[in-house]
Formats: structure tokens, C-alpha cells, sequence
């Protein structure tokens, strides 16, 4: 892996610049993931989150993930919230976790009446912090898929 990436100027990025790069990539490699998931009605998930319903949650984040990811690729790590703020659109947000060999991703997909969103708490890798690449980040995350991704 090369070193950390840089902008258009030459400069290298700064960590919460290359973090945007990231999520970024990790978004558009799993919309179709989160596409299928967004098919259950919302007023379902947002029961299974009150309810604490773990186990159901898990389940529909598997058979959303199974179409396009190798088994156990995309996880809920048993965390979910709800949040309503008076004058905004409710939201759910789960804890997830993205897993292949060389790259580990926990980050929070947040489900809101006008988006979704993903926001990236960590990355595990196989190389140093100093040597992250994002285009080694988006090669790792294409081998997770069963099949490559539509254009």
C-alpha cells in the first residue's frame, strides 16, 4: 500500500479529509445493501428497536447484506437508537460492522426520514494508519461482494 492519500494539490489529506474520502467510498459500495434493507417498512424497524429486538434486527441486516456480500461481510453489532427531535424527521441509527480479511469497518448507518447516511467510527486494517490507501480501502471492499457492483 502506498501512503496516505493526497489532494489535488499534492498536499497530503488530513485525518478527518481522508475519513470524508472514506466514508464516501464505503457508502456508494454498500448502497445497494442499504437499499435492500430500506425496503422493510419503517414503523417495523422502529418497533424492533424499542423492543430491543436484537436478534430480529440481525436477522434482516444478514438477508439484506446476503444478495450482494459474502456471508457475514456486513453485521449488526447490537446497538441501535432512535432519534426524534422535535421539528426534525425521526431517525434510527444501528451499529454496524463491515468485515473482510484485510479491513475491518464499525460505523453507524443512520436511517432519517429525508437520508441515509453512513458515519464511520473506525477502520481496522492490515496496514499502518500511515500507510492507509484509500484505493486499497475500495479493492477490499469490492472483494467482500459476491458479485461486482452495478455502475
Amino acid at each position: 500500500m502506498t501512503a496516505l492519500p493526497r489532494s489535488s494539490d499534492g498536499e497530503p489529506l488530513r485525518d478527518d479529509d481522508v475519513l470524508g474520502a472514506a466514508e464516501r467510498v464505503f457508502a456508494t459500495a454498500i448502497r445497494d445493501f442499504i437499499a435492500e434493507l430500506c425496503l422493510l417498512d419503517g414503523g417495523i424497524l422502529i418497533g424492533w428497536v424499542k423492543g430491543e429486538r436484537h436478534g430480529n434486527i440481525a436477522d434482516l441486516v444478514a438477508s439484506s447484506a446476503e444478495p450482494f456480500f459474502k456471508e457475514a461481510t456486513i453485521a449488526y453489532a447490537d446497538g441501535a437508537d432512535i432519534r426524534f427531535d422535535w421539528g426534525r424527521s425521526l431517525t434510527v441509527v444501528l451499529d454496524m460492522e463491515f468485515v473482510t480479511k484485510p479491513v475491518t469497518v464499525f460505523f453507524k448507518l443512520i436511517l432519517d426520514g429525508v437520508y441515509v447516511g453512513v458515519a464511520i467510527q473506525r477502520i481496522l486494517a492490515d496496514q499502518s494508519p500511515s500507510q492507509f490507501n484509500l484505493d486499497g480501502f475500495a479493492s477490499a471492499l469490492a472483494d467482500a461482494r459476491l458479485r461486482p457492483a452495478a455502475a
